[in-house]
């Protein structure tokens, strides 16, 4: 008999919902490239959802946005059944802007590593 362990993780692993949701709106011709679309238009969104813990670096500047505040965060998380290190630029209301840096890794505690850390 075989035993299926599902990691705890997996619970914040935004992917299955993301293509059954595609699946459902668009159907199944192209799926994985609708998919894929889906992801590169929303990447920030779908790892800033994803986080698991995330530590604050401090206010962040932006030449393009003079009036508003925005703050420098590093994240560590579970997407596509991997884990994740990301620093993301955040608003004041914590929606994220920008995601600076993606890392991707096979365990959680080489991410968490990365994250403790701070990337390097």
């Amino acid at each position: 008999m075989t035993t299926l362990h599902i990691h705890p993780h997996a619970a914040f692993d935004r992917f299955p919902m993301l293509v059954e949701s595609v699946k459902e709106e668009f159907g199944t011709d192209g799926l994985m490239s609708n998919v894929e679309r889906f992801i590169e238009a929303e990447r920030a969104d779908f790892h800033w959802d994803g986080r698991l813990a995330e530590m604050n670096l401090g206010a962040y500047e932006s030449f393009d946005e003079e009036d508003e505040a925005f703050e420098l965060v590093s994240i560590v998380g579970y997407f596509r059944s991997r884990y994740y290190f990301a620093t993301c630029v955040v608003d004041t209301e914590r929606h994220v802007r920008w995601m600076l840096r993606l890392r991707h890794f096979d365990t959680f505690e080489s991410a968490e590593q990365a994250f403790m850390a701070g990337g390097d």
